[in-house]
């Protein structure tokens, strides 16, 4: 009877640690595939943001360095207003089903869309002092 009893009791620690252990290898399996579907994110992001350099570059390449080139010009801020195109499809994020939360949300999303057209705003001001400077130095 003892002996019957020993070999239960070892079966049920046996299959709890079995139960452990495989519920830990699926919490690290999860934990993989979140892992690999970020990293895929990443690597999709760093390509868009090679291929935007690489246009950046061609369109330098050719203004042949010529800042008085105004066709260069409105390419670069071409660029840069797809670029806050983009940026304002990103700022429209899932909104969640509570009544106040469509206008919290529009509030936010007008809020960043704000703040990046100031900071973007800034940015093409810098540009054009800065344009305005290497054709007065020429």
């Amino acid at each position: 009877m003892d002996q019957i009893e020993l070999h239960r009791k070892t079966g049920e620690m046996v299959y709890s640690t079995l139960a452990n252990k495989a519920i830990l290898a699926q919490k690290f399996q999860n934990s993989l595939n979140n892992t690999s579907a970020q990293l895929e994110l990443e690597k999709a992001s760093s390509l868009a943001k090679d291929n935007r350099i690489k246009s950046l570059e061609e369109i330098i390449i050719e203004l042949g360095h010529d800042p008085k080139d105004p066709k260069g010009i409105q390419a670069l801020i071409k660029k840069k207003e797809d670029g806050i195109a983009a940026l304002k499809k990103q700022l429209r994020l899932p909104i969640t089903m509570h009544p106040q939360t469509t206008e919290v949300a529009q509030e936010k999303a007008e809020e960043d869309i704000v703040d990046l057209l100031m900071k973007m705003n800034k940015r093409l001001a810098a540009t054009e002092k800065a344009l305005e400077e290497a054709v007065q130095g020429k």
